[in-house]
């Protein structure tokens, strides 16, 4: 299941690849591969704007031909071993899973509702635009199997 292409990539007459994660937040949309590598802001430009009013910088051009962490095994090796003895977390944190399983959840969950925009309320853990949908979060256990 494909959705429709962003504006954006429709402008400069590209598609969406055949795999990866396309993550549509209220400020701008963000595309990357199926594991999420090579990520890129796909509408940087109405982002420009916003950097400006919070004083963010903008972000660093890449160099050519190399990807924002180093490349290969042994670039993620480098990352886990430097978190590991007590550096900056890698991505591979259990602190980003939540997050993450949280995002792939409701993204089940919409394609269930037809493709349907899911408002998500994290502190309380519940979908606030279609209440009805927040079934698909939980389940009955038979008894003396609860939680």
């Amino acid at each position: 299941m494909k959705p429709p292409a962003p504006e954006e990539l429709m402008a400069e007459n590209k598609e969406l690849a055949e795999e990866g994660m396309l993550f549509v937040g209220n400020k701008g949309k963000v595309l990357g591969g199926f594991r999420g590598e090579n990520p890129q802001l796909i509408s940087e430009t109405s982002q420009r704007p916003d950097r400006a009013a919070n004083q963010l910088p903008e972000p660093a051009p890449r160099e050519p031909g190399r990807s924002r962490q180093a490349s290969g095994r042994a670039g993620r090796d480098a990352a886990w071993i430097r978190s590991f003895k007590g550096g900056p977390a890698s991505y591979g944190d259990f602190l980003l899973a939540r997050p993450i399983s949280d995002a792939f959840n409701l993204a089940a969950v919409s394609l269930r509702l037809g493709g349907r925009r899911l408002l998500w309320d994290s502190a309380s853990s519940k979908i606030t635009n279609i209440p009805a949908a927040n079934r698909y979060l939980t389940r009955e256990y038979r008894p003396g199997w609860e939680l």
